[in-house]
């Protein structure tokens, strides 16, 4: 136990003295942006600054997942709020890491195979809910009122219906996406 409080101890101060080193005068690359993503998620989306390093973005979309277990796509319509550090990597490049939450819900029904009958069975997944990592690459146009993001948001979903019946968890595949928003 003393070892892991150390070695965590360590990753603390080394990851708060590589955020010391960072250049704090580079301000945020905007203050709002609004626009489009495409890929494994495609959506209308929202992003701001409230501070130089902090980035909110909110997606409002739609995402096809593959559920392996039972071998159907279900389409789920979400939102996806994720906060983002977000630093200058020069040249109008930024990089960014963060997380995010998805709440939305499922086509009305979404079928799972059943041992004992054989079959698939038809159950009706309502709610959607879930956790994402989200990191990527941005690059801001310095001439022009435009942002392009390409960023990875793995993470797992909780399908649940209206009675708690029956849920199961997903792997989230949302490995690849595009963005492009309008700054002002």
């Amino acid at each position: 136990m003393k070892k892991i409080f150390t070695a965590i101890t360590i990753l603390m101060l080394s990851l708060s003295v590589s955020f010391a080193q960072t250049r704090y005068d580079d301000a945020a690359p905007y203050d709002n942006a609004v626009g489009a993503t495409i890929g494994f998620m495609n959506s209308l989306n929202f992003k701001t600054f409230p501070t130089n390093r902090f980035a909110l973005q909110f997606d409002l979309g739609y995402r096809f997942m593959w559920d392996y277990y039972n071998g159907y796509i279900p389409i789920i319509f979400s939102l996806n709020p994720n906060a983002m550090y977000e630093a200058s990597a020069g040249n109008g490049f930024y990089w960014f890491v963060g997380g995010g939450l998805n709440i939305g819900a499922s086509l009305p029904k979404y079928y799972k195979y059943s041992e004992i009958e054989g079959r698939y069975i038809g159950h009706h997944a309502n709610f959607v809910f879930g956790v994402n990592a989200i990191g990527g690459v941005e690059y801001k146009f310095a001439n022009i009122p435009l942002s392009l993001q390409a960023d990875i948001r793995p993470g797992f979903f909780l399908f649940v219906n209206n009675k708690w019946h029956d849920p199961y968890i997903l792997f989230d595949f949302n490995f690849f996406n595009v963005s492009a928003r309008y700054t002002f």
